[in-house]
């Protein structure tokens, strides 16, 4: 865990996970190590993300620096993370662009008893102004030397 990082109440991180510079671990976030479950990759999360509360992050996931996710965001490897904010949906696995504000999101997918609703995560859009403001409590805290 680097400098500036800020880890709210009951936020929880794995062994060898990677947390950056200035990062926000809000309330109730869930960081996997290598160890939950066993595999060779840590979670990364870069520099400056904001990680909303109750995220749960595992089995080497990578956060680009910088990005926004919404609460309730759960990624695994085999999560799909689709990009809509074009014009034609991107996917990802594993690994969410750096900038990206990303929410929970469901798919449809068929199974052989039906069509169901499988989790997923959405990237909306790109971090901008506004989200530096809905974030900015952070700077606030770390230029006064605020320990939370």
């Amino acid at each position: 865990m680097d400098s500036g990082t800020l880890v709210d109440t009951w936020a929880t991180v794995g062994s060898c996970a990677q947390i950056g510079k200035d990062v926000h671990l809000s309330g109730g976030v869930g960081i996997g190590g290598v160890l939950e479950p066993v595999q060779a990759a840590p979670v990364i999360v870069e520099d400056g993300a904001f990680v909303g509360s109750r995220c749960i992050l595992v089995e080497g996931v990578h956060i680009g620096h910088e990005a926004v996710l919404g609460a309730n965001v759960t990624l695994t490897s085999s999560s799909k993370i689709i990009d809509v904010s074009g014009d034609a949906p991107q996917e990802y696995r594993g690994y969410v662009p750096p900038r990206s504000v990303v929410i929970p999101g469901s798919y449809t997918k068929q199974f052989p008893a039906g069509n169901y609703q499988v989790p997923c995560a959405l990237i909306i859009g790109q971090r901008k102004e506004s989200t530096d403001r809905k974030t900015s409590l952070n700077q606030a805290l770390r230029d006064n030397n605020v320990a939370v």
